[in-house]
């Protein structure tokens, strides 16, 4: 009989164009479990739509309405598996609009990781969806500060951004020293 894995569901999160969706179809590609072949077809298609370079986001983002609008509004979920992990990654979207199915990815994860954006730092929605993570009991969360090539990379902005989101860590209960930051 074979051994099953532990499973882990983990949700991004984060404020619209944050770059969620992006970074998710980037893991799945980087991790093996994306191939060159659908990746090809992705970028045919966001090309065709006026969309070049959201061939990563378009992974996760398989309605044509997200595609069309470049927003993602529903829940989309995705397995891999590690050597030592079965995953479940959970994107959810980042508009204000659609925070019902935020809620909904978040409440079903284990594991949150709270994507924001380097240029723009902490917005509305980020601290919405921390507080919301928090009150939904996800117990673990990283924070991945994107887009650090924004204009140009900047170690000084990602130690801004780190110290502003562990204030905000604070603030609903999070210990920022059990915290992964990743740049």
């Amino acid at each position: 009989m074979a051994k099953t894995k532990p499973h882990v569901n983990i949700v991004f999160v984060g404020h619209v164009d944050a770059g969620k969706s992006t970074t998710v179809g980037r893991l799945m590609y980087d991790s093996g479990n994306l191939p060159e072949q659908e990746l090809r077809k992705l970028k045919e298609k966001a090309e065709e739509l006026g969309k070049g370079g959201f061939e990563f986001a378009f992974v996760m983002d398989n309605l044509k309405e997200e595609r069309e609008r470049g927003v993602t509004i529903d829940l989309s979920h995705k397995k891999f598996v590690t050597a030592k992990y079965e995953y479940t990654v959970i994107d959810a979207p980042g508009h204000k609009d659609f925070i019902k199915n935020m809620i909904t990815g978040a409440s079903q994860a284990d594991v949150a990781v709270l994507v924001v954006a380097a240029p723009e730092g902490i917005m509305e929605q980020t601290r919405e969806h921390m507080f919301l993570c928090r009150t939904l009991g996800v117990g673990q969360i990283a924070i991945l500060i994107n887009k650090m090539d924004v204009p140009k990379f900047s170690e000084q902005r990602y130690n801004e951004v780190k110290a502003d989101m562990s204030n905000l860590l604070k603030t609903v209960g999070y210990n920022p020293a059990n915290v992964a930051f990743i740049p």
